[in-house]
């Protein structure tokens, strides 16, 4: 029995974090679903962390489970965490093109959605966690936000069914995790745009009071028992 832990952009900010932390488990298998490898991760060999190079703009394929499968016996406990997401464009809703409204929706929504929906079909006996990394976003409309803000909402509510679903499910926990505001690339994105709320958040990375990811980690294994 073995903890498979699968995460969607584990290459950066948050989703490093979580592959820093979960490695020091030996009884733990990641599973990297990114566009590429992080640097200090190439010397994990094949035993501690699968690399699957995806992009998450790209169609869902069931084919990423050919080589996922592989790895998961009965009584593995399967762990998802949907951390990817792109915030950009930050623009007004009238000025946003086809092709990033179709990005957006495929990377914060579509990927994660059909994800979920294949494995819990082809693993319903496996204990699995499920952890949804949400944001304020969601909740409150954020001019020029409005791709992400909306994706977020879509994968709140998405999660509050899955719960709504599982209630009598001993084999499936849910969580949808607002981890606050992080000092990541994504923050850096948000700096270098000009929006109605953009000095705010360049205040609080001069202020130092951007959230670091590894503190984040640490939090959020610690409401989900791993």
């Amino acid at each position: 029995m073995k903890k498979i832990i699968i995460i969607t952009g584990a290459n950066r900010g948050l989703g490093k974090a979580l592959v820093d932390m979960s490695i020091k488990d030996e009884n733990t298998l990641i599973v990297s679903l990114s566009r590429s490898l992080h640097e200090e991760h190439k010397y994990l060999v094949d035993s501690k962390l699968i690399f699957i190079k995806t992009d998450l703009s790209d169609s869902f394929s069931v084919s990423v489970f050919d080589i996922i499968g592989k790895h998961i016996q009965y009584d593995d406990t399967l762990y998802f965490f949907n951390n990817a997401s792109v915030i950009l464009p930050i623009d007004r809703i009238g000025n946003l093109s086809e092709l990033d409204i179709e990005r957006s929706i495929k990377v914060n929504v579509q990927y994660p959605v059909n994800f979920i929906n294949f494995l819990l079909n082809q693993y319903p006996k496996n204990k699995t966690v499920l952890v949804n990394i949400s944001s304020g976003a969601g909740n409150n409309p954020i001019s020029f936000w409005s791709l992400y803000g909306a994706a977020k909402a879509y994968m709140n509510l998405f999660f509050k069914v899955l719960e709504t679903e599982n209630k009598e499910n001993i084999n499936i926990s849910i969580f949808s995790i607002d981890p606050g505001v992080l000092d990541t690339g994504m923050q850096q994105n948000i700096r270098d745009n000009n929006f109605p709320n953009q000095d705010y958040f360049i205040s609080l990375k001069e202020e130092n009071k951007l959230i670091k990811p590894e503190d984040v980690v640490l939090s959020i294994f610690n409401e989900i028992n791993y």
